[in-house]
């Protein structure tokens, strides 16, 4: 059986086009020519299945002053935009090759893009525009919660009622019997973590005649742990991303301590000591911020002077106090502002070295490391910025006296009585380490210095 043949879809061959290139005046005389001002030249008229049909009433309208073409045009490539009957393709969108017409242009905003492809780069704007909006939105409450936190934090440190401040300590592993780790974690040795308690308050009592303590300090760990801290001091990085770094590293380390079990956010201030072996002074990587209430103090375990390792950690706690840098950046030697006897005569050798500058100074080009606590001072300038005294005191003291000397004459009194009061513990991770120790002074009125107390792993 012959199957019978598909007939042929209507319309299905050439058709020609009657296209006004420029009408004859404002209001075309001919019904099919439009208002010049009302449509975009040039533009379809009328199309014919024939060319005689076309070509007749072509020559009509150009004997009326109108120019017309003729288009013959094949049915599988239109010339007529089908979005804008009866616009003329004229050019092809960038995007996908299909032909646009003027319309199509208008449309997109001048660009060469059809009209499917013009909605979805507007689509793909307004999307952008909205995550930016968004962006811009939690940016605001990023520094809106930032500035809260900056006060809240800032009231934590308070002096006036006393300053609750937790060390946590991390060591490599297999170096819990290190001297330098067991130096400073002896409760009734010289070089204690303690002992920083213990001159916080002395020279807080010696600018404010306050006999309440200042510091509640409370000694955790050694704990062997591997410390991997993220990096803040890449100077290429832009502030976005120092921004996030910062972020970082001021949460990397509660959650390191949160892993031992200890509750960094109950206390006013917390130390992160870090012992490591270096070629390089690990000093140099230490931090304090008052801000974050935080400091990050590193010590060597190369180290053979272990009073220095206590200058580390009591200097980034002077940081999280509101005080600064007062040593020369470049050769590190101490500030004018750094001297904690500026007025003495002759000015040196001098007898201290300031908390915040660092080692003691014996010339303008010389220093050396101190050898104990009692060796350092809080500096006038130092004790203004965390609030011990008056700015206007502090200017007093560095103004050029001849007649009167500003500077601590002796080192204070040392605190009568043995290690064995309230107000500081030691909590240690096992063996020796974690003997109970304290120092004398009991914690002011309101603040949460918890009870002394051993630990062990």
């Amino acid at each position: 059986m012959t199957p019978t043949p598909l007939p042929e879809p209507p319309h299905s061959g050439p058709r020609w086009l009657v296209v006004m290139v420029r009408p004859p005046s404002d209001v075309g005389p001919h019904p099919s020519i439009p208002a010049s001002g009302a449509q975009m030249f040039p533009i379809l008229l009328e199309s014919f299945d024939s060319e005689a049909p076309a070509a007749a009433l072509a020559a009509k309208l150009r004997g009326e002053g109108a120019t017309v073409a003729v288009i013959q045009e094949d049915r599988l490539s239109p010339t007529i935009c089908p979005e804008h009957p009866p616009q003329l393709l004229g050019r092809t969108c960038t995007d996908c090759g299909q032909g646009i017409c003027a319309l199509c242009r208008l449309e997109s905003g001048g660009g060469r893009l059809c009209v499917v492809c013009a909605r979805r780069h507007a689509a793909n704007r307004r999307r952008w525009r909205t995550r930016q909006l968004f962006s811009i939105f939690l940016f605001v409450v990023f520094l809106f919660e930032v500035v809260r936190f900056t006060r809240a934090e800032e009231a934590h440190v308070d002096p006036v009622h006393g300053i609750t401040v937790a060390v946590y300590q991390f060591v490599p592993p297999g170096q819990l019997d290190d001297p330098l780790v067991r130096a400073l974690n002896a409760a009734d040795g010289p070089y204690g973590l303690l002992r920083v308690q213990e001159w916080y308050d002395a020279e807080y009592r010696r600018y404010t005649g306050s006999s309440t303590p200042l510091v509640h300090m409370r000694i955790f760990g050694p704990w062997e742990a591997e410390v991997a801290r993220p990096r803040v001091d890449d100077p290429t990085a832009s502030w976005p991303k120092l921004a996030w770094a910062s972020w970082q590293y001021t949460r990397y380390w509660p959650q390191l301590a949160e892993r031992f079990g200890a509750e960094p956010d109950l206390w006013d201030v917390r130390v992160y000591l870090v012992y490591g072996h270096a070629g390089s002074d690990l000093a140099a990587d230490s931090r304090g911020s008052q801000t974050g209430r935080i400091a990050v103090p590193f010590v060597s375990l190369d180290e053979t002077n272990p009073a220095y390792a206590q200058l580390t950690v009591a200097h980034e706690i002077g940081h999280v106090f509101g005080a600064e840098d007062l040593y020369d950046p470049h050769t590190f030697l101490a500030a004018p502002l750094g001297l904690a006897e500026p007025n003495r005569q002759p000015r040196y050798p001098q007898r201290y070295a300031e908390v915040m500058a660092g080692d003691r100074p014996l010339s303008p080009t010389t220093e050396v490391e101190v050898r104990s606590l009692s060796e350092v001072r809080v500096g006038y300038h130092s004790a203004a910025l965390m609030g011990w005294i008056e700015p206007e005191m502090a200017a007093l003291h560095y103004a050029v006296r001849r007649d009167v000397q500003f500077g601590p004459e002796e080192p204070p009194a040392p605190r009568p009585g043995p290690v064995g009061g309230e107000g500081a513990a030691v909590e240690g991770a096992g063996g020796e380490l974690g003997a109970e120790g304290t120092v004398d002074g009991a914690p002011a009125a309101g603040a949460a210095a918890p009870a002394a107390e051993a630990e062990g792993e």
